[in-house]
């Protein structure tokens, strides 16, 4: 199917200026008549955007001056769609309303490799679109691209602090306190240029990931609202940032005093752990001073115990008969009363040298008793007399039958020997 059997989708009708178009592609067409010399037109694909007031000569090539800012057909245009007959070269700009079906499909087939029959109307309104929207962008980034990507750099990070709307409050781990929330402001508030009018954030409409109807995505250079919104947020910066550096620092302040009471708090626990050591360390060593004093009078008291066990054996002479054979009976030492340690234990064992000696039989209370104090076998060293003797010394070495006398002189060998290495 040849493109030139493709019904156009729109044609020039019986208008002024469509009647105009025609007679002038008849006059430049190597055809005499426009249903021939129409299929002798091509776009190339070349177009410029030039907004009345701009001097058009300093954009378009040489070959198109002769009517600038005009369509071929004579009316006013600022899109200027350059086409070409493929017979004599002869090259022409048409505005956007004169850009008829057959050229864009003949451009489409012969420059892009299309199949004439998948091209669409909805396909040719699509090339004339984007050639649109591409030339106003590089129109607009022209004039205006230095500027706004200037501007646009120095206002991002404080437009995401300005351009919120508060949306609720929630706990700051940091300020320890709730804070207001705030989002990005994605519908201004107010009208344009009066008092309280609060604009959308400028970040958010130009190419915020997160907006899928972002401006740098859908027309590739920025709406006029956007445009004026950036040059106020840009006048107005130093302003903004005031506001914003009198909130960093009451947020600042209180960050500084929280500190503060932590440094305080850390000390005064600090301080009672301290106190806690020193209490602990305090009583340790008055409990190794009650201990080492237990392991001393240990050995005093076996001492005394034998002294008793000596006098006994040297009275034996003096004893009443009857004493020494309830001794006997009793399997206990002949004692006297000055074996004993205390006065109630004088006491105790006069009272039982008495009754003894009336061959009276003692209770079990008093036996046992008796022989606590008179018994004449030593004792074995008892644990905190070891303990004491490895506090002294770590090496020492301590048999397993060593008695608490022998313990309680051996305590004061080694505590004789430490003081006198000091």
């Amino acid at each position: 199917m040849d493109f030139e059997e493709v019904m156009p989708r729109r044609s020039l009708g019986a208008g002024h200026w469509d009647q105009r178009l025609k007679k002038r592609m008849v006059e430049l067409s190597v055809a005499d008549n426009y249903d021939d010399c129409k299929h002798e037109w091509i776009v190339t694909g070349e177009t410029w955007y030039i907004p009345f007031g701009d001097d058009a000569e300093i954009i378009l090539p040489n070959c198109h001056h002769d009517h600038p800012h005009e369509c071929l057909c004579g009316h006013p245009i600022v899109w200027h769609f350059e086409i070409e007959n493929s017979e004599n070269g002869e090259k022409q700009v048409v505005g956007s309303e004169h850009i008829e079906s057959y050229m864009v499909i003949r451009h489409l087939v012969e420059e892009k490799g299309y199949d004439p029959e998948t091209i669409t109307e909805d396909m040719i309104d699509a090339w004339v679109g984007e050639r649109i929207k591409a030339l106003k962008s590089k129109w607009w980034w022209d004039l205006h691209g230095e500027q706004f990507e200037e501007w646009f750099a120095a206002c991002a990070d404080l437009d995401l602090r300005v351009n919120v709307r508060k949306k609720g409050s929630q706990y700051d781990s940091q300020t320890r306190r709730y804070e207001p929330q705030y989002v990005i402001r994605k519908r201004a508030e107010g009208t344009f240029g009066m008092p309280g009018y609060k604009m959308a954030s400028i970040t958010w409409r130009w190419n915020n990931p997160n907006n899928s109807r972002r401006q740098i995505d859908t027309r590739g250079y920025p709406n006029e609202r956007l445009w004026n919104d950036l040059q106020i947020f840009y006048v107005m910066m130093q302003q903004h940032q005031m506001h914003i550096d009198a909130e960093d620092v009451r947020r600042n302040t209180r960050l500084n005093e929280l500190a503060a009471q932590d440094r305080e708090a850390e000390e005064r626990r600090q301080k009672r752990q301290a106190e806690r050591d020193e209490e602990r360390k305090q009583l340790r060593i008055k409990e190794e001073n009650q201990r080492m004093a237990g392991a001393e009078l240990d050995g005093v008291q076996e001492q005394k115990r034998l002294n008793r066990a000596i006098a006994a054996r040297m009275n034996q002479d003096t004893a009443s008969e009857a004493f020494i054979e309830a001794c006997e009976y009793y399997d206990i030492p002949v004692f006297t009363p000055q074996m004993s340690a205390s006065s109630w234990e004088r006491s105790f064992l006069s009272d039982l040298i008495r009754i003894m000696s009336e061959g009276r039989d003692l209770s079990e209370r008093q036996l046992e008793r008796l022989r606590n104090i008179v018994v004449d076998e030593p004792l074995p060293a008892t644990d905190r007399q070891k303990w004491y003797l490895r506090k002294l010394d770590a090496n020492v070495t301590i048999p397993d039958n060593m008695t608490r006398v022998e313990a309680s002189k051996l305590i004061e060998l080694l505590k004789e020997r430490n003081e006198g290495g000091e």
